[in-house]
């Protein structure tokens, strides 16, 4: 059994590493301290240097009234005013939006992000939104510029032939002809669940005992196995970091990770970036505990940790999306009834009927003994949710989190595609939105949230009818909505004075954008706490001032 305490908090570090933590963290953790920048209050009227000012924009703000602003002025790494403001002063760095679209920083509350930045090779995700073999083929070459030769290409998961125009895998000469310098792997999610690789592909694979079959295709899973295999911890630390800025590239500026089948110490590559200040990504991770045949490993989390220690970067939030390897196992109960006496939050996945049925009992006989309401407990997936079970969601006060991969899926089946979105905002229940990234889907927020609002698969099917909700619906979902669910409602989610500075400049306007420019919106500028921490290629960020 694998358990933590403060002094394990960050497993990894050097020693050199883990004093600077130590003392960060502690003074973090003490003030409740933003990271960039510690000058004048947000209400000083005083020039500083580190102002930014966002104006002539739309900005989405998800305030109760979805107020729409055209400008923001971030001062100490906080939203010092908001309005339809036409300059704040020579003195701060100001951006001409030129009416471009700014939302809050976006936050996916269910997704297995360590487990995804530790993939081995480097990725190409961005083929999650590949229309065609040619344009995979495009972005696979795009990717080969910044890759070393000899290296792996991969992208293992969130993408499917389904989404292809061709409806096939890419041929070995397709993916030689994209990458002539680099192997390349590629495993789908969903459909076959194929890999397929290019011939020095093959030729490593081959030399490791894997059967390459003669149109290039391999068992997906063999195939990942054998990368991690060759591996090392900088392979690791890299993948993180280049995931992190993929993520941030979208408008994601902050996760829930709801762990997974990884053991703590992958989560080194994640806490290293923190200790060293340099995570841009604010992270907020479970204590998975699936692999558990009892409850002892959940018990072990929740006495020996302090509940959410850390700092606006970096705190866990709880115990779940599993806490045991049976999903109805009749102690669960018990577990949960723990859980909610020692005042801890907790998620649990619960896709079928009878897993959905069995936890909201077991959460009705929790809430005899704990405030799990006020706790924000939740439920994961819910898709074949039921009227009388929202109700008694709604009667118990607690939250879910439900996401869009029913984008990657390519047929209906006995369970449903997508919960009842449509039914679960009406009702009023507290929703986190995300995507369950990436092995049953994309990482990309925009398809899933494209899924959200059209019902529509990757190959333009139906999965999910007369459950579509609103663009603005699913924005606030991942805004204010996922905000909620981990306790920082009242410091992000939302652009309003007092709040910390992440926003995003977008590609396109989501509101008015055609379902297929809305699938490929892509951040121009990310903002963490003031602090530019992703510009796209040609986006000026010094127009003015």
């Amino acid at each position: 059994m694998e358990t933590t305490n403060t002094k394990g908090l960050k497993p990894g570090l050097n020693e050199s590493s883990r004093r600077r933590f130590l003392k960060g963290a502690a003074g973090a953790t003490a003030a409740g301290a933003v990271w960039f920048g510690q000058g004048a209050r947000a209400d000083d009227d005083r020039c500083s240097s580190t102002d930014l000012a966002l104006v002539n924009g739309r900005i989405l703000t998800m305030d109760a009234s979805n107020t729409v602003a055209s400008s923001v002025l971030i001062r100490n790494g906080r939203i010092a005013k908001v309005g339809d403001h036409g300059d704040f002063g020579d003195c701060a760095q100001t951006i001409d939006l030129r009416g471009r679209t700014v939302i809050p920083g976006l936050i996916d509350s269910h997704v297995h992000f360590v487990r995804n930045g530790t993939n081995p090779g480097y990725e190409v995700r961005i083929v999650e939104t590949a229309a065609s073999i040619a344009e995979m083929q495009q972005m696979i070459a795009n990717r080969a510029r910044s890759v070393p030769a000899g290296q792996f290409i991969t992208c293992y998961g969130g993408w499917n032939r389904n989404g292809l125009a061709e409806g096939r895998l890419p041929t070995r000469a397709e993916l030689d002809a994209a990458a002539p310098q680099n192997p390349v792997f590629l495993g789908e999610t969903g459909g076959a669940g194929a890999g397929v690789t290019n011939t020095s592909g093959a030729a490593f694979f081959t030399a490791k005992g894997l059967t390459v079959n003669a149109d290039s295709t391999l068992n997906a899973g063999q195939a990942f196995a054998a990368l991690q295999s060759v591996q090392t911890d900088a392979d690791k630390q890299r993948s993180t970091g280049e995931q992190i800025t993929f993520a941030n590239s979208l408008g994601l500026t902050m996760i829930h990770d709801h762990g997974g089948l990884i053991g703590l110490s992958q989560y080194q590559y994640v806490l290293n970036l923190w200790a060293e200040r340099t995570l841009n990504m604010r992270y907020r991770p479970w204590f998975w505990s699936g692999d558990d045949t009892g409850f002892t490993e959940e018990q072990a989390r929740i006495v020996n940790n302090f509940n959410k220690l850390g700092d606006s970067v970096f705190h866990p939030l709880g115990v779940g999306e599993r806490i045991n390897n049976n999903t109805t196992n009749p102690g669960f109960t018990a577990a949960a009834q723990f859980a909610a006496q020692n005042g801890w939050a907790l998620t649990q996945h619960s896709l079928t009927p009878a897993e959905v049925a069995f936890h909201l009992s077991a959460y009705q006989a929790a809430a005899t003994v704990g405030p799990i309401d006020k706790l924000r407990w939740s439920l994961c997936h819910v898709d074949p949710i039921t009227a009388s079970q929202i109700a008694t969601v709604k009667s118990l006060g607690i939250c879910l989190n439900i996401q869009g991969y029913g984008y990657t899926r390519n047929s209906t089946s006995t369970i449903p595609s997508g919960p009842p979105f449509r039914a679960l905002v009406d009702a009023g229940i507290p929703l986190g939105a995300g995507t369950d990234a990436t092995v049953v889907a994309a990482l990309n927020p925009w398809l899933s949230m494209y899924f959200m609002t059209t019902g529509l698969n990757n190959a333009g099917v139906q999965l999910n009818p007369g459950q579509q909700i609103t663009r603005m619906e699913a924005l606030r979902m991942y805004t204010i909505g996922s905000a909620y669910l981990s306790f920082d409602d009242h410091q992000l989610g939302s652009v309003e004075t007092g709040k910390l500075g992440d926003l995003v400049v977008l590609s396109d306007n989501p509101l008015t954008a055609s379902n297929e420019r809305f699938k490929r919106i892509q951040s121009l500028l990310t903002v963490q706490a003031g602090r530019i921490v992703y510009q796209a290629a040609g986006f000026r960020t010094h127009e003015r001032g």
